[in-house]
């Protein structure tokens, strides 16, 4: 791992922007099909425009009054898009379609939810759900309900007691799951378990605010220079692995454009 400043770390960001940015608009087609070859353009428009995300922050608010729970919860995200693009890369065709077929399943659960609390005793909830059966669920009914029995096979395990259990994800694994078989264990355990800190906002995101002086803990949004380094270090990781992935995948550049990136002249 390379020490960089948080200065040098954006301008990593920025490079491999630049360099994500020179094919975004034409990418090649794969032989897995266009379920894999459009997730893949989907993740890297994801990645970029999350650094772009940081990037555009930084220079609206500067290193001083970078907020970095923001900045952590993006990273968040490029981690997880990262891990999924790896796993379903492992087998291309077959993940391709489980992860876009899914979809089903996520529409048939919002629609039930709906359907459930259009009896809430809160009156508000009651008239807003009847709102939204009326106009989007209530047409898409049988459609919704027809496209889930026909992925349900897909997506069900046997349980231990005989039972059907659905999936909570399209993968029917958890992210750290996906990350082993990926070899990004190690990332996970390090990187993601603190960055999941600033989306379920635990102590670790109030930390962040809370300053610690002789006369008894003040609150402040003023950024900790080393928090904005590790926003910058984190997307710049996790971006360079993504494109080291397309890169390769699509024959769009190879792995030492990526590390060209990081390069800095030598005092």
């Amino acid at each position: 791992m390379l020490f960089l400043t948080s200065e040098q770390h954006q301008e990593v960001v920025r490079r491999l922007l630049d360099l994500g940015r020179s094919r975004a608009e034409k990418i090649p087609f794969h032989p897995a099909g266009m379920a894999y070859t459009s997730l893949m353009a989907c993740f890297l428009l994801h990645e970029l425009s999350a650094a772009e995300t940081l990037v555009r922050i930084s220079r609206s608010f500067g290193n001083e009054w970078f907020p970095v729970s923001v900045g952590y919860a993006v990273t968040r995200t490029m981690f997880e898009a990262d891990v999924t693009a790896h796993y379903i890369t492992k087998d291309p065709s077959d993940r391709a379609l489980q992860y876009v077929n899914f979809a089903a399943v996520l529409n048939k659960r919002q629609m039930d939810a709906c359907s459930q609390h259009r009896n809430s005793k809160d009156p508000g909830w009651r008239k807003a759900m009847a709102l939204l059966w009326q106009h989007h669920w209530g047409p898409r009914e049988e459609e919704v309900k027809k496209r889930f029995a026909v992925v349900t096979p897909r997506f069900t395990l046997k349980k231990s007691d005989g039972k059907d259990r659905i999936f909570q994800n399209w993968s029917g694994k958890t992210i750290r799951q996906m990350a082993a078989e990926v070899d990004h264990l190690e990332a996970y355990d390090i990187f993601y378990s603190e960055l999941s800190s600033f989306t379920h906002v635990d102590v670790h995101l109030a930390d962040r605010f809370l300053k610690n002086r002789s006369d008894g803990p003040v609150w402040s949004q003023r950024a900790e220079e080393a928090d904005v380094g590790n926003v910058f270090r984190h997307a710049a990781t996790f971006l360079t692995c993504y494109l080291d992935l397309f890169g390769h995948t699509f024959g769009t550049w190879t792995e030492s454009t990526t590390q060209d990136c990081w390069r800095f002249p030598v005092n």
